[in-house]
Order: structure tokens, then sequence, then C-alpha cells
């Protein structure tokens, strides 16, 4: 197992982000070439880099270090609970919750504990902030992310997004 340094992102990280944010594409667009692309490359390392570095204090941004490389990052919001908390159906819009925007890990360095890491992170963060709950979204067809969140984080599965393509 190799060793990860999960730190706060700083400036020159988005070279790392963007080959990470390449791979991640490539990975999604190889099973399902129909809702996945290629981001656009040109200006995609200073794009990732104010990605990384943008935010506020209701927004967290890690990165996994490898030698002085990043090789992967998660990026996460802190919601409050929903302003009319006492009028919705479903209980998670009372709680105080985060909900993970992103997390993309370089290909190699999977199964190596780097994604682990980043979800231990941010879910140290929820809890310090005081958050009762953690959502995110992955592809229901991903033979590696969702055995990832179900097997190895203890996630469940809650809910189902539908899409269909319009057609005239």
């Amino acid at each position: 197992m190799s060793t990860y340094a999960i730190r706060p992102a700083r400036p020159g990280d988005g070279a790392g982000a963007a080959k990470t944010w390449l791979d991640f594409a490539d990975y999604y667009r190889a099973i399902a070439p129909d809702a996945f692309q290629a981001p656009r490359g040109d200006g995609l390392p200073a794009w990732m880099e104010t990605k990384l570095l943008g935010g506020g204090e209701d927004s967290f941004v890690r990165v996994c270090d490898h030698d002085g490389e990043a090789v992967g990052f998660v990026h996460a919001t802190f919601m409050p609970p929903h302003e009319e908390a006492d009028r919705q159906v479903t209980l998670d819009a009372c709680l105080p919750r985060v909900y993970v925007n992103a997390l993309a890990l370089q290909r190699r360095h999977w199964r190596g504990g780097a994604g682990t890491a980043l979800m231990k992170a941010v879910e140290q963060w929820g809890l310090d902030r005081g958050a009762e709950l953690l959502t995110l979204e992955t592809f229901a067809a991903s033979p590696v992310s969702v055995p990832f969140y179900e097997e190895r984080m203890g996630y469940e599965r809650h809910a189902i997004v539908f899409s269909k393509t319009l057609t005239p």
C-alpha cells in the first residue's frame, strides 16, 4: 500500500487535478459513452486549480498527494437544514448535511487507500461542522465506485436518479 497525504489544495495542484479529471472521464466514457464526455483540455489545469482553491467556509476541498503530485481530490459542500424544514417530507432536508460534489482519483492509485482517505477526511469535516448526513451520487453501472461506497465505505443506496434523453 502506498503512502498518501491528504491536504488542502495549493497553487500548482491544477496539473495533477486535470490529469485526474481526464482519467476519471476516460473511465466513465468507456462504461457509458452516451452519458459522459471528455472535458475540453485547453486551460484545464488552470480551471481545475480555480475549482480547488475557490469556495468558502461551507466548501471542503482536499487533495490526495503522492510524491508531491496531486493524484486525486474530493470536493464537498456543507448544507444547513432547509429553511422550511418543517414543511418538507424527506428527513434529509431537516438535517445539517454534506454533499460530495466530486471524488476523483487517478486509476493507477485505485485500491491503495487514497479514496478511503479522501472520504474519511470529508466525513470528519462534516462531523466537525455538525453534519448528521453525507450524501453523494455515483453512476449506477460503475463496477468500481458502487462497491467502493457500499462495501468499503458503508454507504447505503437511498434514492434513484432517473434520466431520459428528450427528443422532438
